[in-house]
Order: C-alpha cells, then structure tokens, then sequence
C-alpha cells in the first residue's frame, strides 16, 4: 500500500513508512534463520524479533516456544507456510530500493512507473494468500498448543495433588505408628508395675490418679476403675516427715 502511493506521488514520507512496514517480516525472518541455526543464534534472534516489532518483554518466550514447539506438527506446518513468503517479500523490498533509487535520480516516465505499479500489484496478489494460509496454520497451531498447554497444567496440578495426598498419608502412617508404639510401651510398663511387690500410682497434671497398681488397690481398699480419675488427696494423705 504505501509502496504503491510512494508511485503514484513521489512522496519520500510514504517510502519511509514502506521500510518501517517491511522491517516487520525482515526482520521476524532474520529470527527464525537464527534460531534454526546449530546451535542456536539467541542474540541474533532478539535482534530480529525486536526490528520485527515485538515488545522486548515478549520475545524471551516467543524464543521459547519457537525451541520448544519448532518440530511440532502444528507448528512446523504455520513455519513452513511462513518460509515460502520469504522469496515473495525480498521480491517488493527489492522493487522498494529500485523504485526508490529510479526517483533519486530522477527517472520519472510514466510507462517506467505504471510497469513498477503493475509488478507491485502481481507481488501483493501472490503475497496476500500466502499470508492467509500462514496466519490459518498460526491459529491452528496456537490453540493445538493452548490445548496442550492447558493438559500439561491439568497433569502437574493432578501430579501435585497426588503427591500432597501421598505425603499426607505417609505422615498419618508414622504419626499411628508413633502412638502404636507409645500404647504399646505403656501396656509393657503396666505389667512391669503390676507385677511388683510395691504399691504405685501415678498422677496427671492435674494430681487426678491416672494408674494405680495392684498392690496400691490392696493398701488402699479401693479398686482401679474407681481410684483412676480421683484427686491423690481424696485417697490417700501425703504426710512430709
């Protein structure tokens, strides 16, 4: 578009912004070619993409996904229709300097310029498909990357919550073994305590009676299911000689 009003008025504003235009698809391509390079140019991609207009912020994961996705199916079918523009858009920024350089010096006949015009014409008729079926590939591949993308975050969050529940059940299991064993331990020292001679008894931290042997039921008089949960002083009296 602008290149055809650059022709038509000779205004040098309309060619400048033909070169502001066409350092977009220049300079994505000069991206690409980096990035499909062994190894990879990073730097020469970034350079790329930032003559190519994309905000700085972006391109650390367009280089990303372009690494990552480049073999990929979807993708490699929008690249590939990205790739046979490239002849095409050489093609006009070639008519662009030739045309430029035909009114720097002064070459203006009219059947020079209506032949320029024409073959602008037929670039932009073979250019326009091609950038539809480009632009068809890159949305089928953006959602079938989306699609991905989202399964992929699905299988993580499934993979977090199994390991959560895992981890859960692990300390649930230790924690049953833990008052396993401290059951355990308490009826070995029970038996221990019921099986000698003298009396004992045991207190909370309320000094409520909480044990109480055999041998204390007999010096008592009082048996264990009615000591057990009695204040110590209600039993017996604790005389400090």
């Amino acid at each position: 578009h602008y290149l055809t009003l650059y022709a038509d008025t000779r205004d040098d504003q309309y060619y400048q912004r033909f070169r502001k235009a066409i350092a977009a698809p220049l300079g994505d391509r000069d991206a690409r070619i980096a990035l499909d390079r062994t190894p990879p140019d990073l730097e020469a991609a970034r350079l790329g993409f930032l003559q190519g207009g994309n905000d700085s912020d972006d391109i650390p994961g367009m280089i990303w996904l372009y690494r990552n996705f480049r073999s990929m199916s979807y993708l490699d079918a929008a690249i590939r229709s990205w790739m046979v523009t490239d002849p095409v858009v050489d093609q006009l920024n070639h008519l662009g300097e030739v045309l430029h350089d035909n009114i720097a010096d002064g070459v203006v006949a009219p059947e020079l310029f209506r032949a320029r015009k024409a073959e602008i014409g037929r670039i932009n008729e073979r250019l326009a498909p091609l950038a539809v079926a480009y632009s068809e590939s890159l949305s089928a591949g953006s959602r079938c990357i989306k699609t991905l993308l989202a399964f992929a975050n699905m299988l993580t969050g499934g993979l977090l919550m199994l390991l959560v529940l895992w981890h859960t059940r692990k300390l649930m299991a230790q924690r049953e073994a833990f008052e396993n064993a401290l059951r355990a331990e308490k009826r070995r020292a029970q038996v221990t305590l019921a099986s000698i001679g003298e009396a004992v008894l045991s207190t909370d931290g309320e000094g409520q009676v909480d044990y109480i042997n055999s041998a204390a039921e007999r010096l008592i008089g009082i048996n264990a299911g009615d000591a057990c949960g009695s204040p110590l002083n209600s039993l017996v009296r604790i005389v400090d000689q």
